[in-house]
């Protein structure tokens, strides 16, 4: 007997709030732990909440509930709080370096700030996994567009991400698809003058993402 209507939408609007519980639940751990000087508690409470906070993203998105609020930003501080509130493992930090090239980027920017940087914490927490030595950010403005790229030394995306980045592909490498298809439904929401925002792949001495802000 198939479910009737109602009861699917009140147990996604249960789920979506139990969802956010928990995951603030996630973050005061996280905030306990590092008061505790535990990184490695505080590392994995975060990871499990950044990845709740995809999810209820994702759940918004498919049901036409996602609004950005798209507002003057400084990307500058876009980077040091990503940097910041996705703190990596002592294997990673001793083991990779971190370069950034923020020179050529501008001072505002019109974007949903948590949001992107949802999307960039992704990104990076891929290219730490996969980088051998060293992730290089950038983030530049040129063709009235805003780019913000993170550059990996490792192996590169498998070809069959790149021949295929629609929604079934995965910016992880290894992954559902839940990545790439959350980044693009992001993107494609900050629009201005007739364009959208979006995602490129692609492989240049290691993996290359690219987000592009109208």
């Amino acid at each position: 007997m198939s479910t009737p209507p109602a009861s699917n939408e009140l147990f996604a609007s249960i789920a979506a709030l139990t969802i956010h519980d928990v995951k603030n639940h996630l973050t005061r751990l996280a905030n306990d732990a590092e008061e505790r000087g535990d990184h490695a508690s505080m590392h994995v409470a975060l990871k499990a909440s950044h990845a709740l906070s995809a999810l209820l993203c994702f759940y918004k998105s498919e049901n036409h509930m996602l609004d950005p609020q798209i507002d003057a930003q400084d990307p500058h501080e876009l980077i040091t709080n990503l940097l910041s509130a996705h703190p990596r493992s002592a294997e990673s930090q001793a083991k990779i370096q971190i370069q950034l090239v923020l020179d050529q980027a501008p001072q505002l920017w019109f974007y949903d700030n948590n949001l992107i940087q949802m999307v960039l914490a992704n990104a990076l927490q891929n290219a730490l996994r996969f980088a051998h030595a060293q992730i290089i950010i950038s983030v530049m403005a040129h063709d009235q567009e805003l780019e913000i790229c993170v550059q990996d030394d490792g192996d590169g995306y498998p070809q069959s991400v790149l021949d295929d980045t629609d929604s079934a592909s995965s910016i992880s490498r290894e992954g559902t698809g839940l990545g790439l298809r959350l980044a693009q439904r992001v993107l494609s929401l900050h629009e201005n003058a007739g364009r959208q925002g979006k995602i490129v792949l692609s492989n240049q001495n290691g993996a290359r993402f690219q987000l592009f802000l109208p």
